[in-house]
């Protein structure tokens, strides 16, 4: 019997409308989740394929520990081509939700989306039923309305991952959505679409085998009373509580006494203290409409909700009656994060409507709503960043891409004076293909191209778009986190890099001094800058930086969330707030059977990362990484002009030092220290030698 995994992929071919059942266990040294949706996409589509091409394929992959009832096991990775990045290459989609358990509940660790469909379809799978079904009456309708119909349509308990009219008009920003609020991103909703793919729905009623369930319950008891903490595993609370030794207001700790639900069903519900040691109340820990709104929100949450098996609870369930009633539209929603507010920055005032703060509330609750609709996707902030650049200097730049008679049809003082409905107007016009709105929906490295002669270098490097990168990726926890690791664990990537390995860290709330100590300890002495007084590189913070991108592997190929894991801290006190960083190895020992030690499983993660990282060359044409991949941008060196890099007060970073930093770097992974790419030796190290030969003979593995 096979333990964790589920033995099987499914291969869904949408030109014939066949399906066709394939062992998986080949893949399982890939772990899961993106360790076996990359290797797929390396084996089965060719280097040199575009995103919209009939070749490029859809990825859907789960790990051995998804569904397994350890905390936050409910995720899913989901790998394509990028449309919105230079290069087209490989891009993963990380989503939470439901669909992942419903997946692997149907029999499945990966399900392979290929061909295309002439007309809309959408795809049932029910264990081991698969229908291609007729989508063509949902072709056009919001991700919420052809969620509804097609739970309607198949039986009860469906998780349904749709797109809306952004992916069907083919807009390289667009995304997939299920549970009508879980989102993942990557230009996944332009995949979907160019196979005329409306969604894909699960509904699965087995059970995932454990090869030692008292085993895995220990653990989860382990991991919910003495390591875990809320949000991005922030371990102390945001005021002062009984039981703490610290606090801090940037914490996602938010629960408190005093603190309520205040919309919930039957009466407001007080989420109280939740001291570590209290599993059953770690729920309550994560008020986060308030943390993401302001405390104007507290009367307006119903409840907390989220993923599969995850008891953080981050998503805030929102009742907001007066948004029907002000502006037409349901007053009820769920997300997180910049989930939460999309494209309401863009407003110069908020119209507020029986408090002070509740306009700005709404705003981002009406974006939310309209973008999850849409299945428009906004990139990390990519979307509202370039919106915003286009705008400023009273729509300068905006004039001479729009016709005026496209200029002249938006009412530009609904955005002055906070009408909500400027939002449907922008929107409108950013998914209609014959809008010139439509080409911001590019990605920034498309938009830069076509708009060059008016943009220049500056918008791709300037600190208003944040991108890591000329490649087009949006800076997630760069240099602003922990100096050059931040910025480490954003260049590997071929979009954001969604590390939150390290900012877990530096954000969990504990004193600097505390944190220090312990990550010194893993990885030697000048790992952990303080923040905002950074000193120059040393192979301590390398190996911290290496730490980052290797757990945050896996974590997505596992699968655990890497918004919460891994457990480098915990909230007791008793353990000097030192976490457990065996866990996960412990999990995959436990749920698969296997002698998994912490090296072991890090090891295979790794080999991921190589197996990635050569993807993107073949796909690149290039194995010049240092030149032509992993180049930040220009901001991160030239911001705070009035300050120099390693001084007190800027998180800038230092030219000639970022050299030095890719230079070690490359060392550590065992990759060329002028190209950074992978080398012979190292592939196969990582018994990737069929990678090292199709490198040697395309003339991109190093001499």
């Amino acid at each position: 019997m096979t333990y964790g995994w589920m033995g099987n992929l499914l291969r869904l071919n949408l030109t014939d409308k066949t399906f066709k059942v394939e062992p998986s266990k080949k893949y399982f040294s890939y772990i899961g989740g993106k360790g076996i949706a990359n290797r797929i996409m390396y084996e089965e589509v060719p280097a040199g394929t575009k995103p919209e091409d009939v070749a490029n394929k859809i990825v859907f992959a789960v790990g051995p520990n998804t569904a397994s009832s350890a905390p936050t096991s409910g995720r899913l990775t989901i790998s394509t081509l990028s449309p919105f990045t230079k290069f087209n290459a490989i891009v993963d989609a990380h989503m939470g939700g439901d669909t992942a358990t419903q997946m692997k509940c149907c029999g499945y660790d990966a399900v392979i989306i290929e061909g295309s469909s002439d007309t809309p379809v959408y795809i049932y799978v029910e264990d081991d039923k698969v229908e291609f079904r007729d989508a063509t009456h949902l072709w056009g309708t919001t991700t919420t309305i052809a969620t509804k119909e097609i739970t309607k349509e198949t039986e009860n308990g469906t998780n349904v991952t749709t797109i809306g009219p952004a992916g069907e008009n083919l807009c390289n920003l667009s995304c997939v959505i299920n549970g009508i609020a879980h989102c993942g991103g990557a230009g996944l909703g332009k995949i979907f679409g160019q196979k005329k793919l409306k969604a894909i729905a699960f509904n699965g009623k087995k059970g995932v085998q454990l090869a030692d369930p008292k085993r895995v319950k220990e653990l989860n008891d382990y991991v919910m009373k003495d390591l875990i903490g809320s949000n991005n595993n922030h371990v102390v609370p945001t005021v002062p509580q009984s039981w703490s030794e610290y606090d801090n207001p940037r914490s996602r700790w938010t629960g408190h006494p005093g603190m309520t639900w205040g919309a919930a069903e039957g009466g407001p519900v007080v989420t109280g203290e939740s001291a570590p040691g209290q599993p059953t109340l770690v729920g309550f820990r994560c008020q986060k409409a308030v943390f993401d709104f302001g405390a104007v929100a507290e009367k307006y949450t119903a409840k907390m909700t989220g993923c599969t098996f995850c008891p953080i609870r981050c998503y805030a369930s929102m009742a907001v009656p007066q948004m029907e009633k002000k502006w037409g539209v349901p007053g009820r929603h769920a997300n997180t994060c910049l989930g939460n507010r999309r494209e309401s920055p863009l407003f110069l005032t908020y119209q507020d409507v029986e408090e002070e703060g509740d306009g700005k509330m709404m705003a981002g609750m009406y974006s939310a709503i309209l973008d999850d609709d849409m299945g428009l996707w906004d990139n990390y902030g990519e979307l509202l960043a370039t919106l915003s650049y286009f705008m400023k200097d009273d729509y300068k730049l905006m004039k001479q891409i729009l016709t005026e008679e496209e200029f002249a049809a938006i009412d530009w003082t609904k955005r002055e004076t906070g009408d909500l409905t400027f939002l449907n107007d922008i929107v409108a016009c950013l998914i209609n293909p014959e809008h010139s709105l439509y080409n911001l929906t590019m990605g920034a490295y498309y938009v830069s191209e076509k708009y060059h002669d008016i943009l220049g270098d500056d918008y791709l490097h300037s600190q208003a778009m944040a991108l890591w990168g000329p490649l087009g990726g949006k800076r997630h926890h760069g240099n602003e986190c922990a100096a050059q690791v931040g910025m480490l664990t954003n260049i590997l990537y071929n979009r954001d890099g969604m590390c939150h390995t390290i900012v877990n860290i530096t954000g969990s709330g504990l004193p600097y001094d505390i944190q220090r100590i312990i990550i010194e300890d893993l990885f030697g002495v000048g790992a952990l800058d303080k923040p905002a007084n950074y000193t120059p590189i040393n192979e301590a913070k390398v190996k911290f930086a290496k730490f980052g991108v290797v757990r945050q592997v896996l974590h997505d190929s596992f699968t655990l969330c890497n918004w919460v894991w891994p457990m480098t801290f915990s909230p007791r006190k008793e353990r000097q707030y030192k976490g457990d960083l065996s866990v996960e190895a412990q999990y995959m020992s436990a749920i698969t059977g296997g002698d998994w030690t912490e090296e072991r499983l890090d090891d295979a993660a790794e080999r991921i990362i190589q197996l990635h990282r050569a993807m993107t060359i073949l796909q690149a044409g290039t194995n010049d990484m240092r030149n032509e991949h992993d180049v930040i941008s220009n901001f991160i060196f030239d911001m705070d002009p009035d300050k120099a890099p390693f001084t007190e007060g800027t998180v800038k970073l230092e030219r000639e030092d970022w050299q030095k930093t890719l230079t070690l770097f490359y060392r550590e992974f065992g990759w060329d220290e002028k190209l950074g790419c992978p080398t012979r030796a190292t592939l196969e190290k990582f018994d990737l030698k069929d990678v090292a030969d199709e490198l040697e003979a395309k003339g991109l593995l190093p001499a």
